[in-house]
C-alpha cells in the first residue's frame, strides 16, 4: 500500500479512538500526571512522554514502562492513557512513550526512538523520585513488538552491534505483552505495513532480517519473564500464539492468558487497554500485578 493509503488508514483508526476514549471516564482524582516531557528536545510529537502516579507515590514504588500501540502507524501515548490509569491506581509509576511512526519514519527510527527513550529514563529516575530497583515494562500490539526489540537489544551485545544501538543499565524484572504484533511481513488485514517497515536505508545492515522476522530476537535476546493476553476476538490472535510458543521453545519463564469470546461484549484486539471497565481487563490488570510482584 502507497503512504497514501496507510495515512487514510490512520485517520480510521484514530478517529475510532478519539470517540472511545472521549467516552470514558474514569475517576483520576487520585493521580498525578506528568506529561509531555521531551526524551529527544527536538519539537517532534514522538519524542514525549507522560508519567502517571498516585498523590501519595513514594521512591520504593514499582516502576512500568508502557509503550501503545497503533500497528506501528497510528496513535501516540494518549491513546493509552486510561490503561496506564488503572496500573497507576495500583501502585505503579507509569511511564508512558511516544515514538515516531511509520510512513513518515521506518521501523528501525522507531526502535531507535525507544531506545533512546530508555536512555533517558535511566538518567532522570532520580530527578523523578524513582529508585527502577522494580522495573517492568508493558507494550500491547505493536508497542509490544517494539518492547521485544527493546528488552532484546537491551540484554545483547551482538544485537546493539547489528543495530548500532547501545543498551542501557536498566534491569527488566518481568514484562506484560498484550496482543503482540509478531510479525511484521503480514498477509491479512495488517497487510498494508509490509512494505513500510524496511526500507532503502535498511538494505545491506546486519539488522535488516530482524525487521522483516522479529522472531529472530529471540535466537539472541536474554529476556525476563513475560506475562501474555490475547482472547478468541483478537483480531491477530496468532502472533500471540506463536511468541507464546517461542518462549517455550526457549524456555523463557511465562505465563499465557487467552480470554474466550466475551458474552456482553467483544474480547476484542488489546480489550484490557481499550476497555479497561470489563471485567475480564480488571481480571488481567491484577494477572498482570500478581505476576510483577512475584518478580
Amino acid at each position: 500500500m502507497s503512504k497514501a493509503g496507510v495515512l487514510i488508514w490512520r485517520h480510521v483508526f484514530e478517529s475510532g479512538d478519539e470517540k472511545r476514549i472521549a467516552s470514558q471516564h474514569p475517576d483520576v482524582s487520585d493521580l498525578e500526571m506528568i506529561t509531555d516531557i521531551p526524551y529527544i528536545d527536538d519539537g517532534e510529537r514522538g519524542h514525549l512522554l507522560d508519567i502517571y502516579r498516585r498523590k501519595d507515590h513514594s521512591a520504593s514504588d514499582p516502576v512500568m514502562i508502557n509503550i501503545h500501540g497503533g500497528g506501528l502507524f497510528a496513535s501516540y501515548k494518549e491513546v493509552n492513557k486510561h490503561f496506564n490509569y488503572e496500573i497507576a491506581k495500583l501502585g505503579y509509576q507509569v511511564i508512558s512513550i511516544s515514538y515516531r511512526r511509520i510512513p513518515e519514519t521506518t521501523l528501525w527510527h522507531q526502535i531507535d526512538d525507544v531506545m533512546h527513550a530508555l536512555y533517558f529514563i535511566e538518567s532522570h529516575l532520580e530527578e523523578w523520585g524513582m529508585t527502577g530497583d522494580r522495573l517492568y515494562i508493558s507494550g500491547d500490539s505493536a508497542g509490544a513488538l517494539l518492547s521485544l526489540f527493546a528488552l532484546s537489544i537491551n540484554s545483547s551485545l551482538k544485537l546493539q552491534t547489528e543495530f548500532n544501538l547501545a543498551g542501557t543499565g536498566l534491569k527488566f524484572r518481568a514484562a506484560a505483552m498484550i496482543s503482540i504484533m509478531l510479525d511484521t511481513q503480514r498477509k491479512d488485514q495488517m497487510m498494508a505495513l509490509s512494505n513500510q517497515v524496511s526500507k532503502k536505508e535498511d538494505r545491506g545492515t546486519p539488522y535488516r532480517r530482524y525487521l522483516l522476522d522479529p522472531a529472530l530476537l529471540l535466537e539472541e535476546a536474554v529476556l525476563p519473564p513475560v506475562i501474555q493476553f490475547t482472547s478468541e476476538e483478537d483480531l491477530i490472535q496468532k502472533d500471540s500464539y506463536k511468541l507464546h510458543h517461542l518462549l517455550q521453545e526457549k524456555n523463557i519463564e511465562h505465563e499465557f492468558h487467552n480470554y474466550p469470546k466475551g458474552t456482553d461484549h467483544e474480547l476484542v484486539h488489546v480489550f484490557p487497554v481499550m476497555y479497561p471497565e470489563y471485567p475480564e481487563s480488571v481480571e488481567a490488570y491484577s494477572l498482570m500485578d500478581s505476576f510483577y510482584q512475584a518478580h
